[in-house]
């Protein structure tokens, strides 16, 4: 059999640490050090011919003067969520003004050598389970307001992984969404990265409505107590996922926020070191690469909806 393997991006800037600023995220999450993690995701994801889906947080893909335009309607979502939103609110106009605005990353994803699949994660980053139905209806609804290309999104990432209102996107025409990983505390979660026997993931029952995409496996953030996780048991891992996969058919889902790089460069390494794995056995007929969507298409038969600008 064949394993399948899929690169997700949770593309957010500020927008999905906003609830919980401090000095260290304003300093380096900041314009040039988002450009340069950037750049470098997609040059290495070039480097290697692998496609993957890079979900963005709405607000954050939205041009500078268009999402001032909206700001009347995003002060409102705050009103509802002002935790969380109100300090974007602030930093944006009257703070660093900093880390907020990415528009330029979904150029940068659409231009690309590589055809990637531009998918949403969240339009304000606020956790769809501090969201009721009509919430969620209204986030939506200012995406349709929106000039991005995100707008066209046929795939979702739940904001922080936590999973509702599954009816709104599909009214909104989103096919398939990420499913959370296992609910661990920070300890475990830590301790997870070291168990070399973990298991791919099997598919989801085939459906004729939106499809629940395998959660998969988080690249190992190389910052905090998570450095003490020697990438050697990192890359080993991901070898054992693929060759179970590659004897099951199952899939193999790695995801990541490329702020993770932009806060910890030394996790562009590690994710290296794993794509360089997969592009080897893909080379070699024993892995197929998808994109969310190429997955959700496959799994239920949909004709390919993949969003590049200017490219179909």
């Amino acid at each position: 059999m064949t394993a399948r393997f899929i690169l997700s991006l949770d593309c957010e800037g500020k927008w999905g640490v906003a609830d919980h600023l401090g000095a260290d995220l304003h300093r380096s999450l900041n314009d040039a050090g988002l450009r340069l993690a950037y750049r470098q995701i997609i040059e290495l994801l070039d480097e290697y011919s692998l496609p993957a889906t890079f979900a963005f947080v709405g607000c954050f893909a939205e041009e500078t003067q268009s999402l001032h335009r909206l700001m009347p309607e995003l002060a409102h979502l705050g009103s509802k969520a002002a935790d969380y939103l109100g300090p974007a609110i602030h930093d944006m106009t009257e703070g660093s003004r900093e880390g907020w605005h990415g528009a330029w990353a979904v150029e940068q994803v659409a231009q690309a050598p590589t055809l990637h699949e531009i998918a949403l994660h969240g339009v304000t980053h606020v956790p769809w389970t501090d969201l009721d139905r009509k919430g969620a209806y209204r986030e939506m609804a200012l995406l349709a307001q929106m000039e991005t290309p995100v707008r066209h999104a046929r795939t979702f990432i739940y904001p922080r992984n936590k999973i509702a209102h599954q009816d709104v996107l599909e009214a909104s025409g989103i096919l398939g969404y990420r499913l959370s990983p296992p609910d661990r505390s920070r300890l475990s979660s830590l301790t997870s990265e070291f168990d070399i026997w973990s298991r791919p993931d099997a598919d989801s029952p085939a459906s004729d409505v939106i499809v629940p995409i395998p959660a998969g496996f988080f690249v190992n953030w190389q910052s905090g107590l998570r450095r003490l996780v020697p990438n050697n048991i990192s890359l080993l891992r991901a070898r054992r996922l693929l060759d179970a996969a590659e004897r099951t058919g199952g899939v193999v889902h790695y995801w990541l926020h490329p702020e993770n790089i932009a806060t910890a460069p030394a996790t562009l390494g590690l994710l290296r070191s794993i794509l360089e794995v997969v592009a080897e056995r893909r080379d070699k007929g024993r892995c197929d690469v998808l994109t969310q969507q190429r997955y959700v298409e496959h799994h239920t038969g949909h004709q390919s909806l993949t969003l590049k600008m200017g490219r179909s």
